[in-house]
């Protein structure tokens, strides 16, 4: 029999009472609290641990927590793995522990944009629907065909039950009103009044952040864009984990739509307050995402992404309506999920070539998309290559002891002046962590001082460098934080930068290209950090640094705009979609012994002529 159970969490002030048994974890996560767990609740990543006033009201320590937990005092838990036996407790989450919407960048994408929308408004005074009826006796819908045929030269058609729903309203009898067609025909929207302003909304479902674009579809132009962490997260940092859970439970699939839908629906509602308009001015929806994003948000599960051969369920694109998927606008409105390459390379790599234009021009282009995710493409003029590897979750510090994704207090920038390691924070906030950018400046600042020799091993001799009884290095801590990096920490990234490193490496090899014209970096990480530094230390192949080098904010985002304002778009991705070669990395000849190489470091004067 359970009891029920009181728990306080900090620094929020908030009470819970929960039944025995439960989870510290799923008891803050009941009253909103979101903890970070970057294994989706497994215990593996340590990223949820609380102190607690009354350690023993608590079970005993799991084997996860024994082996994460070891240097720390028995008031600290893993939060996933602590299972409540007895209240009131208390329990203080660490600051930089705690899942916030604070999200930056993502949102700066400007036009212009070609426009040629799939969808039109029709706004039809009274008098225009009366002149339109002609002598005979027809239906209402008729004479709206009629007046939009006389007015607009359109042919148009009523199939949908819902908007012939809202047509069939009493208030909207005899009134002025505005039809939403679609390329088709058919219409998708009747509303009363003349509102000729057609909005459309693109999404870029990224596994850590979700962006969304508000655009006016005449005008092609962003109004707006609003971007907010991806809540999935409490069910993994990276796509295997809520591969993993949706596979293990379909209950838990459900719950990863759920919460991706509810995100977007209140980005929904920041863009729409934003402009002063309600949802029945949005007429079309796209998507953007990579393979697995893509699968939960349309209720697909994912799990044959996590077995060989890694197939999608769906290759091409997907129509379907806001209705299907949850959305709160008008539920006839279309929305357009991009096609896939395969299981590791989505419609988020589609839409940044699409982005760049790189598929239409002859020099050779190099786009690099590093997210969660690493994503290569790289277009020669005549054919098109790409292929993935696993970066992200090190790079953008999810493996990473101290790591945390960008928010204020985060160190984002690191570099050496007069022989010393110094750092800046976002919004200059004392330092909680380390995120993308950081790690791979700290990395390089450390080799450039001779902290961390060619093999990854730190050099015990220099200051910051913590050793253990043997006098072996273990950790560096940065000059004036208490933020320490690990020797697993600097294993992570050289598994990290070797995949990267490795994978541009054989997909020019494979292609028959030497040197490119243009390197683009993108995705929510990938534009931010200093390719010098990367390059410096082993993640970035010296031939694609020689021209030009491009940060590209987010060209997966304005892949989605661009289709959602220009239909031609939609056919060019998805012809775009079937010309790819895919590199699948692991079965390319010499790929172990290239990886295990490129897990060192380069020496420190490699980079110079």
């Amino acid at each position: 029999m359970t009891t029920p159970c009181t728990i306080i969490f900090e620094p929020f002030g908030r009470r819970v009472t929960v039944p025995t048994g439960t989870t510290l974890f799923q008891a803050a996560l009941s009253k909103g609290i979101l903890v970070r767990s970057d294994c989706g609740e497994q215990g593996t990543c340590g990223k949820c641990r609380v102190m607690v006033d009354h350690p023993e009201r608590l079970a005993p320590g799991t084997e996860q927590e024994e082996k994460l937990l070891k240097k720390k005092t028995p008031d600290h838990r893993l939060s996933c793995q602590a299972r409540i036996l007895k209240g009131p407790l208390q329990v203080t989450i660490p600051e930089n522990l705690i899942l916030g919407n604070e999200v930056f960048g993502k949102t700066g994408i400007k036009g212009p944009f070609s426009v040629n929308p799939a969808v039109r408004r029709f706004p039809l005074s009274a008098a225009d629907i009366k002149a339109a009826a002609g002598k005979g006796i027809l239906s209402r819908t008729e004479k709206i065909c009629l007046a939009v045929a006389a007015k607009f030269s359109h042919n148009i058609r009523f199939n949908s039950r819902f908007s012939l729903a809202q047509l069939s309203d009493p208030d909207m009898y005899d009134k002025d009103l505005t039809v939403v067609f679609q390329e088709d025909g058919a219409v998708t929207g009747v509303y009363k009044g003349l509102h000729p302003t057609s909005l459309g909304l693109a999404f870029d479902i990224g596994t850590t952040t979700i962006a969304a674009y508000l655009c006016d579809m005449a005008e092609g132009k962003i109004l707006t864009a609003k971007a907010m962490v991806n809540p999935q997260r409490r069910y993994g940092e990276d796509v295997i984990s809520r591969i993993a859970a949706a596979g293990a439970d379909t209950n838990h699939l459900a719950a990863q739509q759920h919460l991706a839908v509810g995100a977007m629906n209140h980005l929904i509602d920041k863009c729409l307050e934003t402009v002063g308009k309600n949802s029945a001015a949005i007429d079309s929806i796209t998507m953007v995402g990579n393979t697995t994003m893509q699968h939960l948000i349309a209720g697909l599960n994912p799990h044959t992404l996590g077995i060989a051969p890694y197939l999608p369920v769906l290759q091409k694109g997907l129509a379907t309506t806001a209705d299907e998927l949850g959305l709160t606008v008008s539920p006839a409105v279309p929305v357009y999920i991009f096609p896939v390459v395969s299981g590791f390379l989505g419609g988020d790599i589609l839409a940044a070539c699409l982005g760049d234009q790189a598929h239409i021009h002859d020099e050779k282009t190099l786009i690099i998309d590093i997210g969660t995710n690493g994503e290569l493409l790289l277009s020669t003029g005549t054919k098109i290559w790409a292929t993935s590897c696993a970066t992200g979750p090190a790079l953008e510090g999810a493996q990473i002891s101290s790591g945390m994704r960008a928010a204020t207090g985060a160190v984002s920038r690191v570099w050496v002046e007069n022989g010393t390691i110094a750092h800046e924070t976002i919004n200059n906030a004392p330092a909680v962590g380390i995120c993308g950018s950081g790690v791979i400046d700290i990395l390089a600042a450390m080799r450039r001082t001779g902290i961390i020799r060619e093999n990854g091993t730190f050099d015990p001799k220099k200051d910051g460098v913590t050793c253990d009884e043997k006098g072996f290095g273990r950790a560096f801590t940065l000059p004036g934080t208490t933020i320490q990096f690990l020797l697993k920490d600097v294993r992570q990234v050289q598994l990290a930068k070797a995949a990267l490193y490795v994978g541009i490496e054989l997909l020019l090899k494979r292609a028959g290209v030497h040197e490119v014209a243009r390197t683009i970096l993108t995705g929510a990480f990938g534009a931010k950090f200093d390719w010098k530094n990367a390059r410096d230390i082993g993640m970035l192949p010296h031939n694609i640094c020689k021209n030009e080098m491009i940060a590209a904010e987010n060209l997966a985002g304005t892949g989605a705009v661009m289709a959602l304002l220009d239909k031609t778009h939609k056919k060019e991705i998805q012809k775009l979609s079937r010309q790819v070669h895919f590199l699948d990395l692991a079965s390319e000849p010499g790929f172990v012994d290239r990886f295990s190489a490129a897990t060192r470091f380069p020496s420190l004067d490699a980079h110079r002529p």
